[in-house]
């Protein structure tokens, strides 16, 4: 099998705050394999987010990595990887394959997808369901980036103007009282009946301060924190979940748990309302999926979300979500928050997301 890979320096349209400082540009790798007459026939996107990614160190070492890949598949045909006859379902050999990337989950998500399109003769569909077919949609939420309070404003606006249901806010960024009054003012114009509002900590708090910020975002009817302390405090987030204060979402903590045991003692031991899936970063697509069926098995709700993917990837990430009945607002978008994005098979109206032919 031939492949090959090249890096993509996104820019983005405006600078992006996050909890990590701001972000003006982000790196991707897209892994393409091709046919025996030298054709492209699937690609797939290797995403890192840099100081978050627990495969990227940096750019020569994770190129090293895909060198090692590419030599790899120079000894294995396409068919070696999928269940004769089917065209997503990985065998046997083909997952043992992939296993070898359980630490590697940004290059196992490109590696899955370039593999998953080329089987399906590289049209950009990797899954077939009513979603890749452009049958339905899934409903999404509107992120709005950390900034000024009139820059955060300004994205609300818009977002609700736009038709979402949902919000989601990056807190962390500017200081609490002002976050908290930014939510106030939301709230005065919309009821929880109207507009869903999620935030997104990121870690920000500790167990000084997280409980008396709970408690002020409990009288703002929000929805649910993702990341309320560091990741790898178990104990006080079990106990924050047990006292469901507000929901408590995992997000960064999930990272550190790629083996199916640990996956599934995490959940156990803390038992959060919900997870929230990133395939770059928690598995790749079968990775996920595996977390999927773990929280499942115990009652705990998911939503997907991208980290930072650009329109390939993103795609990737959609069909594979609708391979699930969705029933809350998932964090996909096009793209559109970079200047230089790739052509998208993706569009968005009043807050959900589908495929256009």
């Amino acid at each position: 099998m031939k492949a090959n890979f090249k890096k993509h320096t996104f820019n983005f349209i405006f600078p992006a705050g996050t909890s990590r400082g701001v972000l003006h540009t982000k790196n991707s790798w897209f892994l393409s394999i091709f046919n025996d007459e030298n054709t492209l026939f699937g690609t797939g996107e290797c995403s890192i987010i840099e100081g978050l990614s627990p495969d990227f160190l940096d750019e020569f070492t994770y190129e090293q990595k895909l060198s090692s890949l590419i030599e790899k598949l120079k000894y294995l045909a396409l068919a070696d990887f999928f269940i004769p006859g089917n065209k997503t379902s990985f065998s046997e050999n083909g997952m043992t394959f992939l296993k070898q990337f359980e630490e590697e989950p940004s290059i196992k998500f490109g590696l899955e997808c370039a593999l998953m399109d080329a089987n399906n003769r590289g049209d950009g569909i990797i899954f077939d369901n009513s979603f890749s077919r452009g049958e339905s949609s899934i409903p999404i939420n509107g992120l709005v980036w950390m900034g000024t309070k009139e820059f955060m404003l300004d994205q609300i606006e818009q977002k609700i103007t736009a038709g979402f249901k949902t919000i989601k806010l990056k807190i962390g960024a500017i200081d609490f009282t002002s976050e908290l009054d930014l939510i106030k003012g939301i709230r005065k114009k919309y009821s929880s009946d109207d507009l869903v509002i999620r935030v997104d900590a990121n870690g920000a708090f500790d167990a000084s301060t997280v409980y008396g910020a709970l408690k002020e975002l409990n009288k703002l009817d929000v929805h649910s924190i993702e990341q309320p302390v560091a990741p790898l405090n178990s104990k006080l987030l079990r106990d924050l979940a047990m006292e469901q204060i507000i929901p408590i979402a995992l997000d960064e903590t999930l990272l550190y748990f790629q083996k199916t045991s640990e996956k599934i003692k995490i959940l156990e031991e803390i038992k959060p309302q919900f997870i929230v899936l990133k395939p770059s970063l928690h598995g790749g697509l079968t990775g996920t999926a595996e977390w999927i069926e773990m929280a499942e098995e115990l009652n705990i709700p998911w939503w997907m979300t991208s980290a930072l993917e650009g329109s390939i990837g993103l795609s990737a990430i959609a069909q594979f979500t609708g391979n699930y009945p969705i029933n809350l607002a998932q964090g996909l978008g096009t793209g559109g928050i970079f200047s230089n994005n790739l052509p998208s098979n993706l569009v968005v109206q009043s807050g959900e997301i589908m495929m256009c032919k």
